[in-house]
């Protein structure tokens, strides 16, 4: 089992995110089983009722760990629990982590380029799409 500092997290809704303000998190991998990672967050209690909505949804989310510099992993994971402590919740998600391509950037790049993006419309659009880490491959395949 291994545990790291979560420094920040990001649901994806649709185009969107939903981006709580950390006031602690850590992130567990379990090494074992079905849905190894479990990421618990303490955040404003003000998020309460729009995240109790998404509780046993699949979601996506972008989480950084241990420093800002690092670049977030995506996972896809399950809202398990909300905790009320006082002014702030504890959130518990457990999920997988998505893995992506090495190559991702370049990829997306290259992707992008053949749909046609150039310019400003083509960086305003890769940008995005590295933040959300997006598998554009499923898009090209159907």
């Amino acid at each position: 089992m291994k545990s790291f500092k979560v420094i920040d997290l990001k649901i994806i809704q649709e185009q969107n995110f939903i981006v709580p303000e950390i006031k602690d998190g850590v992130i567990i991998n379990m090494e074992y089983g079905d849905n190894p990672w479990i990421i618990e967050i303490v955040t404003d209690g003000d998020l309460a009722s729009i995240l109790e909505k998404l509780k046993g949804s699949n979601l996506e989310m972008m989480v950084t760990i241990t420093r800002p510099s690092n670049a977030p992993a995506k996972f896809a994971t399950e809202l398990m629990a909300i905790n009320k402590m006082d002014d702030k919740i504890s959130v518990v998600f457990k999920g997988d982590i998505i893995v992506q391509s090495p190559n991702y950037a370049e990829e997306l790049l290259e992707f992008l380029v053949k749909e046609g993006y150039e310019g400003k419309s083509l960086i305003n659009e890769f940008n995005s799409r590295m933040e959300s880490k997006d598998d554009f491959k499923k898009e090209d395949e159907n």
